[in-house]
């Protein structure tokens, strides 16, 4: 390790020297030239500054409803889910539910010609209240919140339904269907 470092070094007095030769060269080549750039043809004017054209972003690809009806259900075959997945008894998402939803605003964005239906599932009994009516509207209006937040602005309708039995664990949870007419 030693002999490694040693190679590395390098004396003092051969920098001092480089420091003072290139120094001088420096300061001789900076003296010499001119406060202002200069051209050939003399001082480049400023007033033929040309301001850069702005690129308007493409427009974005309409999606008939029939297309976006098939995405949606290819995006809840690509999750293994009917649709999108709720937390028994809360309103808050569970399993693939998070990224469904976000998924699922990109594919509804641009559609044309249809309405988003979104239908609010709850399992009965799912509530103390035995409201559940009440919890799948919440369901519902969150993510229709959520869609019109991210710029879908064709969902108008909400369903709401009261299974009558609890589904298999295999089904994750109470869901968001969503419908494109």
């Amino acid at each position: 390790m030693p002999l490694v470092l040693g190679a590395l070094m390098v004396p003092a007095s051969v920098t001092a020297f480089g420091f003072s030769v290139y120094g001088e060269e420096l300061e001789a080549a900076l003296s010499s030239s001119p406060a202002e750039p200069v051209s050939q043809f003399g001082p480049v004017p400023v007033n033929d500054f040309v301001a850069p054209q702005r690129m308007q972003p493409p427009a974005p690809q309409l999606v008939p409803a029939a297309v976006a009806q098939q995405r949606v259900r290819d995006l809840f075959t690509s999750h293994a889910v009917k649709g999108i997945t709720f937390a028994p008894g809360t309103s808050s998402l569970v399993g693939h539910g998070e990224a469904v939803r976000r998924s699922l605003a990109s594919v509804l964005r641009n559609v044309t010609g249809g309405t988003v239906t979104l239908v609010a599932h709850a399992w009965n009994g799912e509530t103390a209240s035995h409201r559940c009516d009440v919890l799948a509207r919440e369901r519902a209006g969150l993510v229709r919140d959520y869609l019109a937040e991210q710029g879908v602005a064709n969902v108008v309708i909400t369903r709401v339904i009261v299974d009558p039995v609890w589904g298999p664990p295999s089904d994750g949870g109470p869901q968001v269907d969503v419908l494109v007419v």
